[in-house]
């Protein structure tokens, strides 16, 4: 099953790291080219946010046709990465761009089920955050791009377009379940009550999200004003992001060590700490680099630490409860561009980011009277409705 973590991986490389996050990367050639101020390009940023939760509701309705699904996300991210390779205004780029993060919101759901669908149940856990981790190598890939193409971003983009269809493409080839000779089973249908264990783990999303959406919309956009002409500084800032984001595939094992709470707790309050780092100091190397590679490790370990949570609070609707945590992640973020986006017209990055890392924290507070039991989740040992991820009052 190799084949289906690596294609896996490379699908959500595509369709996160490149076509949904590459906005925060292009954004200040963006700003050059179409004249964004601030709150416009969180405006954009929100809109991609949204449609992801979109894409991720319908997923969920689409659970048991995981192909369908693994096709909406490469044919949408490909087709709004596409549209940002030739928008001539920016309302053509706007609405490319929020096109393209659909991508991401079918993209995860159906990755779930194809696994699930494909591995025994004690590699299962350890196999979703391998995967996850695919968003820090796309981070990767689209700094490379930015450095091949230079001013010619639009080349940029339809390499990413490219790069989308192929890792669909073999993403489909790789799932062995499609030729076993077995009807798939209709996914049972799912209602806000079956998910309702899920409501802390939601709102720290929610939380987590919106005070991520500092180094995601503006990150970049702050590391090359704090030093104008020095373009490479910012980009190599966004790669190392990406290259420390590949260790978010470690949640898996960190859960297992720690316990969920206990490893929400620390990626999330690391983000926030990392956030702050950034708005304070983006000219300074060794802080921006740090803040940057804590946070890269930090966003992936946290979505892991997410599927996890979904995975063992309702484990017979793994992905509907995976679409409900990354709709509320994405929710968070869509709600944070746009408030961010409108301080930073109005303050600095410093403060702007500083509410950002505080906003993070409070994505702890979710998670305090979170008592997990100290028992191995269900996929790995003796069925168990809640598993680590029961909530006690």
């Amino acid at each position: 099953m190799r084949a289906l973590l690596l294609s896996g991986m490379a699908l959500i490389a595509a369709t996160y790291g490149l076509a949904r996050f590459g906005y925060g990367l292009f954004l200040p050639r963006f700003t050059e080219a179409f004249q964004m101020g601030s709150a416009v390009s969180g405006l954009v940023q929100a809109g991609s946010f949204l449609s992801f939760c979109l894409a991720a509701v319908l997923a969920s309705r689409l659970a048991a046709r995981p192909r369908l699904v693994v096709v909406c996300a490469g044919t949408t991210a490909a087709l709004g990465s596409a549209g940002v390779a030739v928008a001539p205004t920016v309302v053509v780029l706007a609405a490319s761009v929020v096109l393209a993060g659909t991508g991401a919101g079918f993209a995860t759901p159906g990755l779930v089920t194809l696994i699930e669908r494909n591995l025994a149940p004690a590699r299962q856990e350890s196999a979703q955050t391998v995967v996850n981790a695919g968003t820090g190598a796309g981070i990767v890939a689209a700094g490379i791009l930015m450095l091949l193409t230079t001013e010619q971003w639009r080349l940029g983009w339809a390499a990413m377009a490219t790069m989308v269809v192929l890792a669909t493409v073999a993403t489909l080839r790789a799932d062995e379940s499609a030729h076993r000779a077995q009807a798939p089973e209709p996914a049972p249908r799912v209602r806000a009550r079956d998910l309702a264990s899920l409501a802390r783990p939601v709102a720290a999303a929610a939380l987590a999200g919106a005070s991520s959406a500092a180094i995601w919309t503006f990150g970049r956009t702050v590391m090359a004003i704090s030093r104008t002409g020095e373009e490479a500084y910012s980009i190599a800032g966004w790669m190392v992001l990406g290259a420390f984001g590949v260790l978010g595939a470690a949640a898996g094992r960190i859960v297992q060590v720690w316990s969920l709470r206990t490893a929400w707790n620390v990626t999330v309050v690391a983000m926030a700490v990392s956030t702050v780092v950034l708005g304070v100091a983006p000219g300074s190397p060794l802080a921006a680099y740090v803040s940057v590679a804590v946070f890269g490790a930090g966003y992936t370990a946290l979505c892991g630490v997410l599927i996890l949570w979904a995975t063992r609070v309702v484990p017979e609707r793994a992905s509907a409860g995976t679409a409900a945590l990354f709709i509320a992640l994405a929710v968070g973020q869509a709600v944070g561009s746009v408030l961010l986006g409108v301080l930073m017209g109005s303050t600095t990055p410093a403060l702007t980011f500083a509410v950002a890392g505080l906003i993070g924290v409070l994505a702890v507070v979710p998670a305090v009277r979170h008592r997990p039991r100290n028992t191995s989740s269900g996929r790995t040992g003796a069925p168990s409705r809640t598993g680590i991820g029961e909530t006690r009052d």
